[in-house]
């Protein structure tokens, strides 16, 4: 795939994650329908994001097409069940272009645009990650506990959806810690604590590798 190409597919991809962090949940209530679309565009921008080798994207494409199918399923049914398969999907197929985006990354032989823009693009789709993480173990607990949600407690007690799981996943991803979401159970606490290591390792690991890579390029000139 062409470098130009490449570095659309990382805009669009970026664009559609910030979108829906950013700005989709002031009218979450209003349009469901644009929530799912900007999912959809984000499995799909995603596998097409970087140069993936044909054996990598034998496992994308798929693996994408089925999440989404996850979660147009879950858009129409909506219901306990469909929920919980449409986060373990996504929670799939997340795991997958994160660990084949950092490999991509570590392989690059010098820092481009593009290689910055996965790099976001990876820390922002491990956010989302976190947040499918969130909603299985709060649906198992759901269901253990015969559809009480008491996993993790949101302010006013509200029924949590897709956001407010995403929220809470970037709060502990990046360490901020309001305190305004608690994790009780032991399942959403370690679901928490994998969020947080995540998070830092994954900031930790990347910087080291850009800025080695770019002072062997300066060093080689």
């Amino acid at each position: 795939m062409k470098l130009h190409q490449l570095a659309r597919n990382n805009v669009i991809l970026l664009l559609c994650l910030l979108a829906l962090l950013l700005l989709f949940p002031l009218f979450r209530t209003n349009n469901p329908l644009a929530r799912d679309l900007l999912r959809t565009a984000i499995f799909f921008s995603g596998v097409f994001s970087l140069d993936f080798s044909p054996r990598s994207l034998k496992v994308l494409l798929p693996l994408g097409t089925i999440t989404a199918a996850a979660v147009w399923v879950e858009h129409f049914l909506h219901h306990q069940t469909t929920e919980l398969i449409e986060s373990t999907t996504t929670v799939l197929f997340l795991v997958a272009i994160v660990v084949l985006m950092i490999r991509h990354i570590a392989r690059s032989r010098e820092v481009t645009p593009t290689i910055i823009l996965s790099s976001i693009n990876g820390y922002l789709l491990l956010g989302f990650l976190g947040g499918a993480l969130l909603a299985i173990a709060d649906s198992v607990d759901r269901l253990a506990v015969k559809g009480i949600a008491s996993g993790i407690i949101f302010p006013g007690q509200a029924v949590p959806d897709f956001f407010d799981y995403l929220y809470f996943s970037f709060v502990t991803l990046t360490t901020l810690g309001y305190g305004d979401v608690t994790p009780l159970s032991h399942l959403s606490r370690s679901t928490a604590i994998l969020i947080a290591i995540t998070g830092q390792l994954y900031m930790t690991i990347l910087i080291a590798m850009l800025v080695g890579k770019f002072l062997a390029r300066s060093e080689g000139n």
